[in-house]
Formats: structure tokens, C-alpha cells, sequence
């Protein structure tokens, strides 16, 4: 939704334009009307009260102008005035409120948190405790005497890491789903809830997106912030926002998932967070233990471990846990559901394939996810989980992982009553599939689900032609409706006002400015219309998608700012030569007026680029696609309106100097409603052609639109993109949201679904 700031800036705005040019119009009538002779006293007073509710028009523009401008002021010496400390608290109801969100989709509560617990890591993978002391600089009595106090379940995670943890620096390490993101959501939650005014905000950052050898870490995670929460892009000094929390440690760092790196990035990746946060600097790393482990000794260069950092490895789930958890979601001990898994139950903590398996959060969740009913919902139609206990069909827990990572889809996906899905099982499976390949082979692999890179599952050729299309079919509809009132006119032959708006139709039918006689050639007419015009048209739309496409915008735009250059000025001229010497010869005008106007408009329009937004709260996948849509509408409309009111202008003034230069016998009234409409036929087909064309190039949603439809046609997609993920995310489980974009459950199931045909 637009905010109201938005509304009322937009709203100011059109206003004083409106009250400004009504009101110039109409002081500018009065000077004509008073200098005309023979007028009696009350046609004059008729004349000066107009003039004066002109006048009033004017200052009462000026008067809104001061107001709002007054307005702007005051909000910004506010914004300037909030000290980091108030930024950091506002920012950390943001974080909790997103994270509390996430945490009841993901269903981390439901039936009830899993007991996780945790012992010290291996001694070989952290700095050793004596040294660790020795560098907090703190008195040494005032932490634990040896690792061992790092040991814990569950909520203590806050209390080890405030309290056990000697300068607030942790490594978690664990096996393939064994709970290191739900125990950093956790550990967040907890923070943020016990945080103090003022104090540091925990925030997690998915290191799947980073590249240590591009970008240094601080870098990194200021982009991410101002792009996961829009309000802290807004300026900060010389700086931002984000760049400002960072700097005064206001931010801790949960860095997620470094086993997600590349493994020739990782010595490299742990050397640059020691660079970027020392000791001094809180921090949290997750990541699988072997991945961590091969990290420390690297096949070439020097070893490198992370500086100052205690350690604690995951656990794998006890069998007494692992099935009273199953049980208690299938409805609880005594129930004919909770008693479909005796079998498997029996075997947990044993040595065979299914004992060794469900072992983790992850795998419990598949687990339950695929056999336990929903409220609701009987058990015939589902599979039996003993099916899991049989060796020949799963001989190792690999074979069980795979099996559940199989079937996960299908059930999420499955029919429950009351809870009506849009998509088929089939269909999601084919849909997620080509989204895990798109990240496996368009996006380098990256873990992040955004809108805005689908247009890389579609080669730019493709993309390009389907933009010069979109923006020819528009011309084209256009054009012809044009083209219709014209014929409308002639064969009506009607007189007054209507020739002078056949006239401007005639405009915009470019490829028909030789059918002066509407009753001629039908047979040429037919063609010209269904041949000539639409290829014109196309050409004509693909030129401007590459003129405008010089300096496209690959992420999602939020609000629009000035940036013009050269190239916009030249590209100004050209279109002024070529739009002001056919339209001079055709309607025998000064070329040069309407050459100037056409330069105009094209300059306001393609001069327009984008800037962040300054919103203070978390933004998600479809606010973000909001905005930017927004601001496309708002290229549109700036291109529709600077076409118009110059055109309007332009048109006015032209006829009033023919009817100067060359008289008729129409009266003056006549001649200067044929310009305006000429002009306003011009400026509204020019305006609303170079709007839209700059709009899809310098947005991300325009492209994105042709990419969704491009990719729904070829069945690889559905039309409605966003609201598939959103409810993956929000009602499926499948995917989980990290800030502006998606990701998939776990990086297991994304290879798995890519794998698959």
C-alpha cells in the first residue's frame, strides 16, 4: 500500500499544478478580456472577479507549496535528530516483529520447540580458553574456568552466550539439519526481548549471498540491511543508516550458514570477519561441522580460524525426544495416528537406517510433515511410516533423507480439509523444481529467492523483444483508437469542434497520414491497419525499449529522483529533429515548436531515475514488488502528464501565431481548440509511449511482468508468481523468508529439487 506521506506528496503536488495553471489561464484571459472596448460595468466586474479567483488560485498554490515544503522540513530535522541509539530501537521492534513471524510459520513452536542441546566444540576448531581470557581483557574470574560451562538445551542459548561466552563471540557447529537456524532464531528472539534501551540489535545474515573475494564483510552486510529493511537505506550524515548501526556496534552479527560458501571462499571468508569484526565485536557463526572442520585446514595457504571465539557442536536428538515428538503432533499418546509410529519408535537410537536417520529437527519435520495428519484430516489416504523401518527399500539413512526430501513437496501440497490449495501436488513439484535451478544455474548458486532476478531465467534478447513488443502493442491500441474517432468524425461529418479532434487524432496514425480522403482505398486502409501500422509500431516500440534500455535497473526501484546526463540530452535533440520535421510538413507548423516539445517530454522522462526508499519497518517480498510498481505507475503518469501539458501549451500557442501569421475566417476560439486538442493528441500518445518505455526499463516489476508471463507460457512458472511463493512461504513450509527474498526450507531440499528432471 502507498503511505501516506506518498499520498500527500503526490496529492501536494497535482494540486499545485492544477491550481497554478488554471490560475495562469486565467489571469492571462482577463488581461485579454479588459483590453477589449465597449464593455459595460458589469461584464467588466464579471471579467476582474474571474481575474481575482485566478489570482487566489496562484497564491493559494504558493501557499500549499510553503506549507508542504514547511512540512518536509520539519521531518527531516526530526529524522536528522534521532541519535543512533533511537534508530537501533526502532529497529529492533522491526527484527523482533519479523522474526516472531517466521518463527510461527515455520511452525518452530508447533507442537512444542524441539530440545535441542549442545555440547563444547572440539578444541582443535576454537581458540583455546586461557587465550580467550587473555584477549577479553576482563578479569578472569568473571567467566567460567574451562569450556565445559558452554554445555546447554534449549532457551539457555541467551544465557550462554551473554553469560559463558567471554567477549560474545560463538561458533555453532552441527550436522545437516540439526537445528543451528532454529537455534539462532531462537537466540535472536531472546535478545531482542531481553534487550535494554540503546543496547546492540541481533540480526541474522544468510552468508549464502556473500562473496568474500568481491566485497568485504561490512560492506556486505550494510547492503543487505538497507535492502532487508528499506528505512535504514535513508541517509545518515555522510552515510546511512545501516552503515551507522555498524559502526557504533549496534548491530550483532548472526552470520548464518557458512558451510553455504564455496569451499574456496571459506579460509578466505573467516580472514575477512576477523578483519571486519576483531575482538571487541560480538558475533555468532553457524555451520556444519565437516565444512568448518576443512575450513581450518585448507589444501593450500595459511591456516586460518575464526579470532576470539568459543564453540558449541549441536547434538543429535535422543530417541525418547525424537518420538515423543512425533507422537505428540499426531495427536498424542493413546491416539489410533500417534500409534502409526510403534514400529518406527522401536527402532529409534538403534543402529538401523531409520535409526540413524531421524535423528534431526529437519528430518523430524519431513517426517511429520509426510505421514501425521492435519486437523481434519484421516489417515487412509496417507503412507504408513513404517514403510521407513523396511531396509530393502531405504538400506542407509542417505537413502531415508533422499525419500523425505521426496516426499515433502507432495504432502505439503496434499488436499486438507478446509484448506484449499491453487496448485496441484504435480504443479508445485514442477514449479519449485525450475525455481532451485534457476538459483542453481542463473544466480551462481545463491541461496536468495528474489523477485527481481527472475528476469535471468529469460535470455535478454527474449526479454528485449518482449519490451519493444509490449511498448509497439501499446502505441498500436492507441493509434487506432485515434485512428477511429477520425474516421467516426469524417463519417459523421460533423463541424464544430469535432474536425480539429480528427485532426489530432490523425496524430498519432502516423503510417496513415496519407488516407486524407476516409471514404478511399479500403482495400489499402485494411492492410495499412492490420500489416503496415502494427510492424511500424513494433519497430518503432523496439528502438525506444533500446534507447531507454541504455541504462536499465536490475533491482527494485522505490522512488524516483533526477539523474540526468549527456546521453539523456542528446537523446533529447534527436528525438526533437525527429518528431518536430514530419509532424512541421505534415500539419504545415512550425517544425521547431513541436520538435521542442517532444525534446522536452522525452528529457523529463528518461532524465528520471530511481533512489531507496526510506521506510522504517522490515520489508517483505511483495512490499518491495509494491513499491516499485508504484514507481513504475509513476513514470507512466510523469510521462503522461509532461506529454500533456506540454503539448497542451505548445498546441495553444501554435495556433494562436498560424491564426496571427495566417487568418481565416473561423473565429480565434476555433483555432485555438483545434491546437489544444492537436497538442493534447500529441503530448498524451508521445507522453504515454516514453513514460512507459522508460518505466519498464527503469524498474524491476516491468521486466518482471514480462518475465512471469513469458515463463507461465511455457508452463515453468504459474502467472501469479508471488502469491505461489507467499504461500509456499506462509502456508506450506517449503520456503522461508530472509528479508526481501525467499529461500528454500533447507539448501538440501533446494540440490535435491534441482537435481530432479
Amino acid at each position: 500500500m502507498r503511505t501516506g506521506d506518498e499520498r500527500s506528496r503526490y496529492g501536494v503536488r497535482l494540486l499545485g499544478a492544477v491550481s497554478t495553471i488554471a490560475g495562469v489561464a486565467g489571469m492571462v484571459w482577463t488581461a485579454r478580456e479588459t483590453h477589449r472596448k465597449h464593455q459595460d460595468i458589469s461584464t467588466l466586474a464579471g471579467v476582474l472577479g474571474i481575474g481575482f479567483s485566478a489570482l487566489g488560485l496562484i497564491v493559494g498554490a504558493a501557499s500549499l507549496l510553503i506549507s508542504w515544503l514547511t512540512y518536509q522540513a520539519d521531518r527531516r530535522e526530526h529524522a536528522d535528530a534521532l541519535s543512533p541509539s533511537d534508530i537501533a530501537d526502532e529497529f529492533a521492534v522491526a527484527v523482533r516483529v519479523q522474526w516472531e513471524a517466521e518463527a510461527r510459520v515455520r511452525r518452530l513452536n508447533d507442537p512444542y520447540p524441539l530440545p535441542v542441546s549442545w555440547l563444547p566444540a572440539d578444541s582443535e576448531l576454537t581458540e583455546p580458553w586461557p587465550v580467550l581470557l587473555r584477549i577479553t581483557r576482563t578479569a578472569p574470574d568473571a567467566w567460567p574456568a574451562d569450556s565445559d560451562a558452554l554445555a546447554g538445551t534449549d532457551d539457555q542459548i541467551v544465557d550462554v552466550f551473554t553469560r559463558q561466552v567471554p567477549g560474545g563471540r560463538l561458533i555453532v557447529l552441527g550436522e545437516p539439519g540439526s537445528g543451528k537456524t532454529m537455534l539462532l532464531v531462537r537466540l535472536l528472539l531472546d535478545l531482542t526481548g531481553r534487550r535494554a534501551a540503546g543496547a546492540p540489535v541481533p540480526v541474522i545474515f544468510p552468508l549464502a549471498s556473500w562473496n568474500p573475494a568481491e566485497q568485504e564483510l561490512d560492506a556486505w552486510m550494510a547492503h543487505r540491511l538497507s535492502t532487508d529493511y528499506p528505512g535504514l537505506a535513508a541517509g545518515y550524515g555522510i552515510t546511512n543508516r545501516a552503515h551507522a548501526l555498524l559502526e557504533r556496534r549496534l548491530v550483532i552479527p548472526l552470520l548464518d550458514g557458512f558451510d553455504e560458501l564455496p569451499p574456496r571462499h571459506r579460509a578466505m571468508a573467516l580472514d575477512a570477519i576477523n578483519r571486519a569484526l576483531p575482538p571487541g565485536h560480538q558475533l555468532v557463526l553457524s555451520s556444519r561441522l565437516t565444512e568448518y572442520r576443512a575450513a581450518l585446514a585448507p589444501a593450500s595457504g595459511v591456516p586460518v580460524r575464526l579470532t576470539a571465539a568459543a564453540g558449541i557442536e549441536l547434538q543429535p536428538l535422543t530417541a525418547n525426544d525424537a518420538s515423543a515428538y512425533l507422537r505428540r503432533d499426531a495427536g498424542g499418546e493413546g491416539t489410533y495416528s500417534a500409534a502409526r509410529w510403534d514400529l518406527v519408535a522401536s527402532l529409534l537410537g538403534s543402529a538401523s537406517p531409520v535409526g540413524r536417520a531421524l535423528t534431526t529437527p529437519l528430518a523430524l519435520f519431513l517426517a511429520r510433515t509426510i505421514y501425521n495428519p492435519r486437523p481434519g484430516e484421516g489417515t487412509a489416504d496417507l503412507p504408513i511410516p513404517s514403510e521407513l523401518c523396511d531396509p530393502a527399500r531405504f538400506p542407509s539413512p542417505g537413502a531415508i533423507r533422499l525419500h523425505l526430501f521426496d516426499a515433502f513437496v507432495p504432502a505439503a501440497y496434499r488436499a486438507h480439509p478446509g484448506r484449499s490449495c491453487r496448485w496441484t501436488p504435480e504443479q508445485a513439484e514442477r514449479y519449485l523444481g525450475f525455481l532451485a535451478r534457476h538459483l542453481e544455474r542463473n544466480v551462481g548458486g545463491a541461496v536468495d529467492m528474489a523477485w527481481w532476478q527472475l528476469r535471468l531465467a529469460v535470455p535478454p534478447r527474449v526479454l528485449r523483444l518482449m519490451t519493444g513488443a509490449a511498448l509497439g502493442t501499446v502505441l498500436y491500441i492507441v493509434t487506432l483508437v485515434l485512428f477511429l474517432a477520425s474516421v467516426a468524425g469524417a463519417a459523421a461529418d460533423l463541424h464544430g469542434v469535432w474536425p480539429s479532434l480528427t485532426q489530432a487524432a490523425s496524430v498519432g496514425v502516423w503510417p496513415l497520414w496519407t488516407f486524407d480522403d476516409m471514404s478511399a482505398d479500403w482495400t489499402g486502409l485494411a492492410v495499412t491497419v492490420a500489416l503496415i501500422l502494427p510492424l511500424v509500431d513494433l519497430i518503432i516500440g523496439l528502438i525506444l525499449s533500446w534507447a531507454t534500455g541504455l541504462r536499465p535497473r536490475t533491482v527494485p526501484a522505490t522512488r524516483m529522483r533526477w539523474s540526468g546526463s549527456l546521453r539523456v540530452l542528446l537523446f533529447s535533440l534527436g528525438i526533437a529533429v525527429a518528431v518536430g520535421v514530419p509532424l512541421g510538413i505534415r500539419f504545415e507548423l512550425p517544425a521547431g515548436g513541436w520538435g521542442i516539445a517532444a525534446g522536452l517530454v522525452v528529457c523529463l522522462v528518461t532524465g528520471w531515475g530511481t533512489a531507496p526508499a526510506d521506510v522504517a519497518a522490515a520489508a517483505s517480498p511483495s512490499a518491495l514488488l509494491g513499491q516499485d510498481r508504484r514507481t513504475l505507475r509513476l513514470f507512466t503518469g510523469t510521462g503522461v502528464a509532461g506529454g500533456c501539458i506540454l503539448g497542451l501549451g505548445l498546441g495553444i500557442v501554435l495556433a494562436f501565431t498560424e491564426a496571427r501569421v495566417s487568418p481565416n475566417d473561423e473565429p480565434l476560439s476555433h483555432d485555438l481548440l483545434d491546437g489544444a486538442l492537436l497538442g493534447l493528441s500529441v503530448g498524451l500518445l508521445s507522453g504515454l509511449v516514453l513514460g512507459l518505455a522508460t518505466a519498464l526499463n527503469r524498474t524491476a516489476s516491468g521486466p518482471f511482468a514480462l518475465t512471469r508471463h513469458y515463463l507461465a507460457a511455457r508452463h515453468s512458472l504459474p502467472r501469479d508468481v508471488m502469491a505461489f511463493l507467499a504461500d509456499a512461504h506462509e502456508r506450506r513450509g517449503v520456503l522461508r523468508q530472509v528479508g526481501t527474498a525467499y529461500q528454500f526450507r533447507h539448501i538440501d531440499l533446494q540440490h535435491r529439487l534441482a537435481e530432479r528432471p
